[in-house]
């Protein structure tokens, strides 16, 4: 078994991740600033503090990326909810901190290198893939900056990663500190085990209608009926309005027009460029290129390099773009002339464009444009019934007021289902169960508008609370939970007699007799992962006991109990050059690192006096002031 082990030896570094209690720099911010204030400012603090439009325009640019990036919207309710918000606000404090610390020690950056910089985001490049100033323009004024709050954004940015290149450079983890953590986390241990199981206890007596009775009452939450509430819900939804929406033409045209870049897709292409100061090095490469050289070996021959035009459209390449978009995927172009430069360009992909015409896209532009009227219906409606709600008619003259439907279900649980078990006659709608559940008594809820295109209100009439369940209906489900408790426990107590048994015999063989299990060998085991028998916490104590010695813990997967001995230890040979290990000494090194720039951040946000304005914070992320 030994022999095998070292063939098993995973990823060290993943295990000390897990293990090592080294900080990083996550910007997160300490939950204790989070105290009110009557500053309009989202953040006060000395000497910069963060405004309400500066929160509400970093937030928005997050949620822009983060969309764009999982391809879905993300919301500003979704940023509250999900704590996104606050990480926002947390990185945009501690961005504070570090410009103070940068502008203590007067580390600035010149406007050249600035502007240097400004130039290589690929973001303001124009059609020539080059820096343009109307893309500039253009994409500041769509993240709502002006161009010298961006300017000095950046300005900052350099200086900030001036200061944190320095406070993270040179940290090096110990050799024998590193070393210990390599055989630590490498290390591999062979074991004997013992399978236990409920079954192999002798059976348990049936327990009497006493020990049940008091089994149910001290585990209401498993026994009891669940809470019922008396509800009127006034609804509406779209299906109500759809039959009689009969679009018009105009509308359809309309609605095809806006939706024109879904409908008529432009041929895309992946191009890259080589550029050339002169018409003669652009043929010579173009030489090369005829003999077989590939595309970026000629660039190199005539001293210049490939540039990534990204993934364009013949207008976007303006006069190139009737030569490009010849080629076959994978063809290059003679020398072309582009302003004072020549240029060679290759089409590394083709992305195929596709038209549908008004006439194939009439039956969903229809489904569309009833949607839309529908919904412009449903808020008619919506504000109908708040205006009835307001003057203080009740749900249901207010709801009849502004045509909405009313429903009456006289008892209902959290799941929608009545008492008898079966589905309440109400529409099977999440938010609705979640406006109920959080009603209260007598008090008419505002209308939700639900993003399917349903409205609800409720007014919650009474509650029927939880009560225990009479024996006789609770009997069977009662009694299998407290047999399985108590075989729990007895299989508890026999593990720990049998583990102290191989203990003293030094192994598991008269305890697999008594078991009436047979003894298994599996695996080398390692840190990362046990094998599907053993719990995590079982493998802990593998891990933490001596070689010889019988532990027991819980088996992972259906249930159980292991008794494992360990027989043997391997650390596998360390070598300086392992890529393994260079890989997590470079790893550790760098989250040191930004341990220490975390620390510096912090310190500075306690000398800066930081109150975050609790009210204007959900005010931006769209929250109530009590949220």
């Amino acid at each position: 078994m030994l022999q095998q082990m070292r063939g098993f030896a995973k990823s060290w570094i993943a295990s000390v991740f897990l293990l090592l209690v080294v900080g990083s720099f996550t910007l997160w911010g300490v939950a204790d600033v989070f105290r009110g204030s009557t500053d309009t400012n989202v953040v006060s603090m000395s000497p910069s503090p963060i405004s309400y439009d500066q929160f509400t325009r970093d937030l928005k640019n997050v949620l822009r990326n983060e969309s764009q990036r999982q391809q879905r919207e993300i919301t500003t309710e979704e940023a509250r909810k999900t704590g996104m918000g606050d990480a926002v606000l947390q990185q945009m404090i501690d961005r504070a901190a570090l410009d103070k610390v940068t502008s203590d020690l007067g580390l600035t950056v010149g406007d050249e290198d600035v502007a240097a910089r400004v130039r290589q985001i690929n973001i303001f490049f124009g059609p020539l893939g080059t820096f343009d100033k109307e893309t500039f323009d253009r994409t500041l004024q769509q993240r709502g900056y002006s161009e010298p709050e961006f300017v000095e954004s950046m300005r900052n940015d350099m200086s900030r990663a001036q200061l944190m290149a320095a406070a993270e450079g040179g940290y090096a983890v110990p050799p024998g500190y590193a070393h210990a953590l390599f055989a630590f986390s490498t290390e591999l241990r062979a074991a004997d085990y013992v399978v236990l199981t409920p079954q192999s206890l002798p059976p348990i007596a049936p327990p009497s209608d006493a020990v049940l009775s008091d089994y149910i009452k001290t585990h209401p939450d498993r026994f009891s009926t669940p809470e019922y509430r008396d509800v009127t819900i006034a609804t509406a939804g779209v299906e109500d309005f759809t039959p009689g929406i009969k679009p018009t033409d105009a509308q359809l045209h309309a609605q095809y027009d806006a939706k024109k870049s879904v409908y008529v897709v432009p041929e895309k292409r992946d191009v890259q460029q080589i550029t050339f100061p002169n018409e003669a090095a652009a043929k010579a490469a173009r030489g090369k290129l005829d003999s077989g050289t590939d595309f970026t070996t000629a660039a190199s021959l005539a001293g210049q390099t490939v540039d990534d035009r990204g993934t364009v459209t013949q207008d976007d390449l303006g006069s190139l773009g009737a030569a490009v978009f010849a080629l076959p995927e994978g063809g290059t172009t003679q020398p072309l002339k582009n302003f004072a430069t020549w240029v060679i360009l290759k089409v590394t992909k083709i992305t195929p464009g596709k038209s549908t015409s008004f006439d194939e896209a009439k039956p969903e532009l229809e489904k569309q444009v009833v949607d839309q009227i529908a919904q412009g219906k449903l808020v008619d409606i919506e504000n109908a019934y708040g205006e009835a709600n307001g003057d203080g008619l009740d749900i249901q003259d207010s709801a009849k007021k502004a045509g909405m439907h009313i429903i009456r279900v006289h008892a209902v649980d959290a799941h929608g289902l009545t008492p008898d078990g079966t589905k309440a006659a109400m529409p099977s709608d999440p938010e609705l169960l979640k406006q109920i559940a959080d009603a209260e008594i007598g008090e008419p809820t505002d209308s939700v508008h639900t993003p399917n295109g349903h409205l609800y209100a409720v007014t919650v009439l009474g509650v029927t609370p939880p009560k225990l369940k009479p024996l006789d209906v609770a009997r069977a489900a009662a009694t299998a939970a407290w047999t399985a408790e108590q075989n729990a426990k007895r299989l508890q107590t026999r593990a720990a007699e049998l583990t102290a048994k191989a203990n003293k015999d030094g192994n598991l063989t008269e305890v697999a007799k008594e078991a009436g299990a047979p003894v298994l060998t599996g695996q080398a085991l390692n840190r990362e992962k046990p094998p599907a028998v053993f719990s995590a916490a079982l493998l802990d104590k593998v891990f933490a006991a001596r070689p010889g010695t019988a532990v027991y813990g819980p088996a992972g997967g259906a249930g159980g109990v292991v008794i494992a001995r360990v027989t043997g230890v391997v650390h596998p040979a360390l070598s300086p050059m392992d890529q393994r290990y260079q890989q997590g000494i470079r790893q550790l090194s760098q989250q040191l690192g930004e341990d220490t720039v975390s620390s510096l951040a912090q310190a500075q946000r306690a000398k800066m006096d930081v109150k975050v304005n609790q009210t204007m914070l959900n005010r931006a992320l769209g929250a109530g002031e009590g949220s």
